[in-house]
């Protein structure tokens, strides 16, 4: 299982710090819940890149003594599975959708191929619907009745970000174990 944790520093300060990172402690268990500090299990290795460099770093893992399961925290500037930060994504669909002008690659030479940015856009696009669901089951919250999907995901961003990207991630994840990339959304 995966939990999020901001440790609010950047990825390169992150990286640096390595095993010396604040962590946070675990005091119940996400699987049994028990009410029993998990015990630090070990660490485990995984890249972060971002538009101007690439970052081997360390997650922590946990173990619950009475269930026997594991749970990593995982940086809130990371999304499970993918290798590019959670900055870096968010950037590149904003650019494709033409919310922020385009940086060119002497700008930030590690940002995805185009190949990598549709992917990103198709997947927030193909998520758009269980994003809907979702903000009007936890936050009575109803995007706008658009039919094209670039002008809902334009708002749907907007909405996003006044909200708290980092915050709405968190949400979806313990609520679905999902986020807005993955490749399904429902649960």
């Amino acid at each position: 299982m995966i939990r999020f944790h901001d440790f609010q520093v950047d990825v390169q300060t992150y990286a640096q710090r390595g095993k010396e990172n604040d962590f946070p402690l675990l005091k119940k268990c996400p699987h049994c819940r028990a009410k029993r500090p998990l015990h630090r299990h070990g660490y485990y290795e995984r890249n972060a890149l971002t538009p101007h460099g690439d970052y081997r770093i360390w997650i922590v893992r946990y173990r619950c003594r009475e269930c026997l399961k594991t749970v990593s925290v995982l940086p809130s500037f990371l999304l499970p599975y993918f290798q590019y930060t959670l900055s870096a994504i968010w950037q590149v669909v904003k650019e494709q959708l033409g919310l922020t002008p385009k940086r060119g690659m002497e700008e930030a030479p590690l940002l995805p191929t185009d190949e990598g940015v549709l992917f990103y856009v198709r997947r927030l696009f193909r998520n758009l619907n269980h994003l809907h669901w979702f903000f009007a089951e936890r936050w009575r919250k109803i995007g706008p009745a658009i039919s094209q999907a670039g002008e809902r995901a334009l708002w749907w961003i907007q909405t996003m970000e006044e909200i708290g990207l980092f915050f709405v991630i968190q949400e979806i994840w313990e609520h679905r174990s999902t986020h807005l990339f993955a490749r399904t959304f429902s649960s």
